[in-house]
């Protein structure tokens, strides 16, 4: 089992700042693909306590991760899996690593009626900056496509000092979003 403590600054780009940023930071880079596949019950327990469980295929291969909400950041308990479970079908029980039941079983989470609930496909670039990793990123999920800009770091108070400049830098307005998953699951109940 894998756990960190995610800490990272998110804005929401246009289509022209997007082009932008990557001209100017990514200029010799090509972005690769993950697509993230979202797991919930029909009534969104889990993210109704802020909290996120996914499958990220990258590469040809598949990591569960669950994102927990700390006073700081996020607790992310990350586990390689085998397979993919099919669209709209309870996952079998079996396929949940230990780490993640137990993490489910303490917020009240019936693992029973978890499902595989839709997907959001991301071309992802990223850099290593002296203060943290600088990602660009394009989602396009359900009749959705968005632009994104992170900042992932370690240290949260230099973290969100560092942002701001590159954002002023870039002459960029700030524009925090919700996560992926919750812009996932708005879409969702827009398109129903």
């Amino acid at each position: 089992m894998a756990e960190e403590l995610e800490i990272e600054f998110k804005n929401l780009l246009t289509h022209d700042e997007y082009f932008s940023i990557k001209q100017y930071y990514f200029k010799q880079k090509a972005p690769f693909k993950q697509t993230n596949y979202y797991i919930d019950t029909y009534n969104q327990d889990i993210i109704s306590k802020k909290m996120a469980l996914r499958i990220r295929e990258k590469h040809h291969q598949y990591e569960m991760t669950l994102k927990i909400p700390q006073k700081i950041g996020l607790l992310e308990i990350n586990e390689p899996i085998d397979s993919l479970p099919k669209l709209g079908e309870k996952l079998c029980i079996d396929m949940l690593p230990p780490s993640i039941s137990e993490a489910l079983n303490k917020h009240h989470i019936v693992l029973n009626d978890l499902v595989l609930l839709g997907s959001l496909t991301t071309y992802r670039l990223e850099q290593k900056l002296d203060t943290g990793l600088l990602v660009l990123d394009h989602s396009i999920y359900l009749n959705e496509e968005d632009f994104e800009l992170e900042f992932e770091v370690s240290d949260f108070d230099k973290g969100e000092i560092d942002f701001s400049s590159i954002l002023e830098n870039l002459n960029i307005e700030r524009r925090i979003p919700a996560n992926k998953v919750k812009r996932f699951f708005d879409a969702a109940k827009k398109s129903n």
